[in-house]
């Protein structure tokens, strides 16, 4: 089999497209840390913090995901964070959540930043497999989808319904994952 030569434009093309790959990695990069050290890098909140009990608060500030493979990423609780969604990777479609999207008719919204949102999620996934009254689990189409009270206000349900009912609050987490760990998402919700 031989080789035909690559046009240089089209070595420009995928030089320009590894580059953005590379800074895409390095966005995605700065949500996690390794505890190996392999990804050192600062976690900054996207959103101003609301007021929690404290016992969030300190598990929010001890929050790490560790690269687990390259581009995947792991949660104290196991959770796992691969790359897909249309955002690229599902962290990022995770932290949509942390602003409201007034193009959506429904948008559950969480209110404080990127690392107690993460924890939160680890902490309703771990409530989750505990059961219990104030957890709902469910199959839909290959996926488990967990909602799980917290029993207090995480954020509110956004987007245009939202706005139009005055942001009600939310107090529950939604969780869907695939192969038993695999986030697809998660969200806060006002219901079962």
């Amino acid at each position: 089999m031989s080789r035909l030569p690559i046009p240089r434009n089209s070595r420009l093309t995928l030089a320009l497209l590894s580059l953005l790959t590379l800074f895409g990695f390095v966005g995605l990069l700065s949500t996690a840390q390794s505890f190996s050290g392999t990804v050192a890098a600062t976690q900054a909140g996207t959103a101003a913090a609301k007021s929690k009990p404290k016992s969030t608060k300190q598990q929010a500030a001890g929050f790490q995901l560790r690269e687990v493979r390259p581009g995947v990423f792991e949660s104290p609780a196991g959770l796992l964070y691969l790359p897909g969604s249309e955002e690229g990777h599902r962290i990022d479609h995770v932290l949509q959540h942390l602003q409201d999207n007034p193009q959506k008719k429904l948008h559950g919204v969480f209110e404080g930043d990127r690392n107690r949102w993460l924890a939160t999620i680890d902490e309703a996934w771990t409530k989750s497999a505990a059961g219990g009254p104030l957890v709902k689990r469910q199959q839909q189409n290959g996926r488990t989808v967990a909602t799980v009270d917290l029993q207090r206000r995480l954020g509110y349900v956004g987007g245009s319904e939202g706005a139009r009912r005055r942001k009600p609050e939310c107090r529950l987490v939604r969780i869907v994952t695939e192969n038993r760990r695999e986030v697809i998402t998660a969200y806060p919700v006002q219901a079962f």
